[in-house]
C-alpha cells in the first residue's frame, strides 16, 4: 500500500451517513396522490360548470286532459249525385304547464305551442289558444268547464328563481288512438334571446 494514501476511518464514514435521513418509502407516493387529487377536482369543477352546466330554464306538464271531438263533414250535393259525408277527428289537449327560471337574469317568453309526430311519421304543430280563443273553447265545449284554470301567460317575464304556471289549450286533427300511438309530442316554449324549451307530454 502506498504510504501517502490515507485509509478513511470507517467510524467517521458511518457517522456522516447517519446524519442523512433515508428516503421515506411513502413520500413520493403521497405527493403523486395529492397532485392526482388536485387535477381530478379541477376536472370535476370544469365538467360541472361548463359541460354539465344546469339548463337556463326547466319545465313540466303538471296536468294534462284530453277531449276527443268526432264530427262528420257533409259533402254538397253535386248535379245528379248525392253528396257523401266524411268523418273528422280532433283532439283538444289541455295542459297545465309550468316553466321555471334557473338563471340570475330575467327570461322573456314569446309564445307557447305544441308539436306532434304520429305513428306514420306525420308532423303537426299547433299554437296554443290565444286569450280571446280561450273563452270560445269553453263556450263551445261546456263539458270542459271542470278543467278550466288560469291561462298560461305566453308573454310573461320570469324573474330569476321564479316560475310561471297556467293552462294551455292545443288542437290536433287526430283521434285519441292516434295520439296514444304517437312517436313524440312536446310543448314548445319560446323565449327572446334564449333557445326553445321542450317539454315532453307524458305517455
Amino acid at each position: 500500500m502506498n504510504p501517502s494514501e490515507e485509509t478513511p476511518d470507517s467510524s467517521e464514514a458511518d457517522f456522516h451517513l447517519s446524519q442523512v435521513d433515508p428516503p421515506h418509502p411513502f413520500k413520493s407516493a403521497w405527493k403523486t396522490f395529492a397532485v392526482s387529487a388536485a387535477v381530478l377536482i379541477v376536472a370535476v369543477v370544469v365538467f360541472y360548470f361548463i359541460v354539465r352546466k344546469p339548463p337556463q330554464m326547466a319545465g313540466a306538464i303538471v296536468q294534462v286532459n284530453y277531449y276527443p271531438v268526432h264530427s262528420t263533414i257533409s259533402g254538397g250535393e253535386g248535379q245528379g249525385m248525392q253528396g257523401g259525408s266524411e268523418p273528422f277527428d280532433q283532439l283538444l289537449v289541455l295542459a297545465v304547464v309550468q316553466v321555471r327560471n334557473q338563471t340570475d337574469i330575467p327570461l322573456f317568453m314569446q309564445d307557447i305551442s305544441a308539436t306532434l309526430t304520429t305513428a306514420d311519421g306525420a308532423q303537426h304543430e299547433n299554437v296554443a289558444a290565444s286569450s280571446s280563443d280561450f273563452d270560445r273553447v269553453f263556450q263551445a265545449f261546456p263539458a270542459l268547464a271542470s278543467y278550466r284554470s288560469q291561462p298560461f301567460d305566453r308573454t310573461a317575464t320570469i324573474a330569476p328563481g321564479q316560475s310561471v304556471q297556467g293552462l294551455a289549450i292545443f288542437n290536433f286533427p287526430v283521434s285519441r288512438q292516434q295520439w296514444d300511438a304517437r312517436k313524440s309530442g312536446n310543448v314548445v316554449v319560446s323565449f327572446m334571446h334564449q333557445n326553445n324549451l321542450l317539454i315532453g307530454f307524458p305517455h
